[in-house]
């Protein structure tokens, strides 16, 4: 579009300098202008629609999309994943002292020649004021305790566990942004229910009037009316603001660092399907939870990193070795060099081994009684998911009976007013008793989705993987 504009604007601009003589077609300065008018018009449409395209960037995902992309973006995930690289390059460290340790040294000092002699030597004897020394040193140990061995072991298990972390950190994510995703649903749902009360009552506060006016009620029901539809008014403007910090939390939770507008594609579930029994969830979740699986691994790693401790215990056998040039300017430039077998044995280090097996110790004791008191909770919040799904369920089966019930009680309530047989009250309590009973069948659907979606993060593998094996979550 650009290149065709660019065009219209160089034959423009061509035809203006055509000369009488050199050409046979004439073009007027009126057709010239024209042409010139139309190619601007035409750039600041397409400059400004491109614009507005770029900043206004809609996307509508569903259930699974979101889920996808928060495990790509979420900044708590990814921060959660780096650490294994964090854990990766412990264990290279620790790796690394199963290798030979090789020393470059090397100086030059100036002394003064009339020093004392080392070893109590004669006073008068001349010593070298210049010294020059390269060498390198090399030490490869042999047995320290098992420390090594066991220090490898502790990173191993920490990388483990850590894998174990970022899969509980993930299904932490799906949770929060399924139940992000239901909530910017209800909150759309309850929008809409808001908007079509707010036209029945404005459509009833006309009638009021009307019927006023005729003389066949009293002012009271015109007031009772409008007054009415100011309530509703106010919830129209509160569903609108809560549509707008569900969209804001789901965005937060996505992650994405683009700046777009992001909608959803998704209704409230229309099966409702009974919870499992308690039992065989528990044992589930004893068997598939990360968290427990990270705990497992913590406390073998706390066994290695006591058996790590106590290798200070035992002493250190090494093989050492060196090569190196000396130089002085008495004596010359000599090549010396040193081999042999070395053991330290640290027999006083003022409690520093005991202290840390102590620890270690401890470490593994808490992590035993972690463990325990992560059971309990766990169990705790499976009976309160497992309650707040079966309360959800029964409860949608009562709110469509009430609505049912409230839409005919509605509707016989307009007809009687209708026909002088009502009063204005009895219309307006049907109404409110209407969007009540629709706004809670709203949130009851949504509250089954949630304990659902809970109860799928706990027992496992996943609400990412539950959603692709079985798509009955009503996101579609």
């Amino acid at each position: 579009m650009i290149q065709i504009i660019f065009l219209f604007l160089s034959v423009s601009y061509h035809s203006s300098n055509f000369h009488p003589l050199e050409s046979s077609v004439r073009y007027p300065i009126k057709t010239v202008l024209q042409i010139f008018s139309v190619a601007c018009v035409l750039s600041v449409v397409v400059l400004g629609v491109g614009a507005n395209a770029q900043e206004m960037v809609y996307q509508a995902l569903t259930l699974e999309d979101c889920l996808a992309v928060a495990r790509t973006n979420n900044p708590v995930l990814g921060a959660s994943r780096e650490k294994i690289q964090e854990l990766v390059a412990d264990y290279q460290a620790a790796r690394a002292k199963f290798f030979p340790r090789l020393v470059l040294s090397a100086f030059y000092t100036r002394q003064p020649p009339d020093r004392f002699a080392p070893g109590g030597g004669a006073v008068n004897t001349e010593l070298f004021k210049r010294e020059g020394f390269t060498g390198v040193t090399g030490k490869q140990v042999v047995f320290d305790g098992l420390k090594t061995h066991y220090n490898i072991q502790v990173v191993q298990l920490g990388t483990a566990a850590q894998k174990q972390e970022v899969q509980r950190t993930a299904e932490e994510v799906d949770f929060v942004v399924t139940e992000a995703f239901y909530r910017l649903i209800e909150a759309k749902e309850t929008l809409k229910v808001a908007r079509e009360a707010l036209q029945q009552r404005q459509e009833f506060a006309k009638l009021s009037e009307a019927f006023f006016n005729a003389g066949k009620v009293t002012h009271l029901d015109s007031f009772r009316a409008q007054s009415q539809v100011s309530e509703a008014e106010q919830a129209r403007v509160e569903a609108e603001n809560a549509v707008r910090l569900a969209r804001e939390i789901l965005t937060r939770h996505l992650g994405r660092k683009e700046q777009a507008q992001v909608d959803i594609q998704g209704r409230l579930p229309q099966e409702f399907i009974p919870a499992s029994d308690v039992s065989a969830l528990w044992q589930e979740v004893r068997k598939n939870h990360p968290e427990i699986k990270r705990i497992d691994v913590e406390i073998s790693r706390s066994q290695s990193a006591m058996k790590a401790a106590r290798g200070g215990y035992f002493p250190e056998v090494s093989l050492q070795a060196a090569a190196d040039v000396r130089h002085r300017d008495l004596g010359g430039t000599k090549s010396e060099w040193l081999a042999g077998v070395f053991m330290e044995y640290p027999f006083f280090e003022g409690g520093l081994t005991t202290a840390q097996v102590s620890k270690a110790s401890s470490q593994y004791r808490q992590l035993v009684e972690e463990k325990r008191d992560r059971l309990n909770t766990l169990k705790v919040d499976l009976a309160g998911a497992w309650k707040d799904q079966e309360n959800a369920r029964r409860g949608v089966a009562a709110a469509r009976q009430t609505v049912a019930t409230n839409v005919e009680a509605y509707a016989s309530a307009q007809a009687l007013y209708r026909h002088g047989k009502a009063i204005g009250l009895e219309v307006l309590q049907a109404q409110v008793e209407l969007t009540n009973s629709r706004f809670t069948i709203i949130r009851y659907a949504v509250d089954y989705e949630i304990a659902r979606a809970r109860i799928k993060q706990m027992t496992g593998p996943g609400l990412a993987n539950s959603y692709r094996q079985n798509n009955s979550g009503g996101q579609k």
